[in-house]
């Protein structure tokens, strides 16, 4: 009877575990399900290595991905696989390499004149590593509230973002981008330096 009731119990807290942690997951793949970008409204932005705008390209159907060539699908070729970025916006056809590409969901704004601190102190919490990565990890799959600090490629500040509930995932088919889940907005980041921190970091 005590072993039946443990058991319940064991199940009861993984189900409420697979409900929490479906949170932010969830949208994430709800939204990169659509199709890498397709039939969500994007602002397409492009950075030189100093962090200057370059280009601006907005669309309500957007698709990306690599610009291939024999070596991306054939693992006896000789050359090198393709790193050029092979973008659609509502039909037409866009290539770009080596820029710093910022994709933005509409609605998904970034904040310009934030002033990042230069040093951050955290003194309480945490102290036992293998445990903290393992809570990080699930709150990271229901989704924190996190800040992106994102930087040219040669370290000079772009903007940052910011949400209550962020996840973070590295699309195993688009190399060089990281894809964040912001309150249900999706962002990508393409050949960027940036940093995401907890935002009680910041406070």
């Amino acid at each position: 009877m005590k072993k039946s009731k443990r058991l319940v119990m064991f199940f009861s807290i993984i189900l409420i575990l697979l409900n929490l942690t479906g949170c932010a997951a969830l949208r994430d793949i709800i939204g990169s399900k659509k199709g890498r970008l397709i039939g969500q409204e994007f602002k397409i932005s492009t950075y030189d290595h100093y962090s200057n705008k370059t280009l601006t390209v907005s669309g309500s159907k957007v698709t990306v991905g690599l610009l291939e060539n024999s070596a991306n699908f054939n693992a006896e070729s000789s050359g090198y696989k393709s790193d050029v970025l092979e973008i659609t916006v509502n039909g037409d056809q866009m290539f770009q390499v080596g820029n710093t590409v910022i994709f933005a969901e509409k609605g998904l704004d970034m904040i310009e004149d934030y002033e990042v601190p230069e040093e951050i102190n955290t003194t309480t919490g945490g102290g036992f590593v293998p445990f903290d990565r393992f809570v990080n990890d699930i709150k990271n799959k229901i989704g924190k509230e996190k800040t992106i600090i994102v930087s040219s490629q040669m370290g000079i500040p772009i903007g940052v973002f910011q949400g209550n509930e962020v996840y973070v995932t590295i699309p195993s088919d688009l190399p060089k981008m990281t894809r964040l889940n912001i309150d249900g907005k999706s962002l990508y980041i393409h050949r960027a330096n940036y940093i995401i921190l907890d935002t009680q970091m910041m406070n």
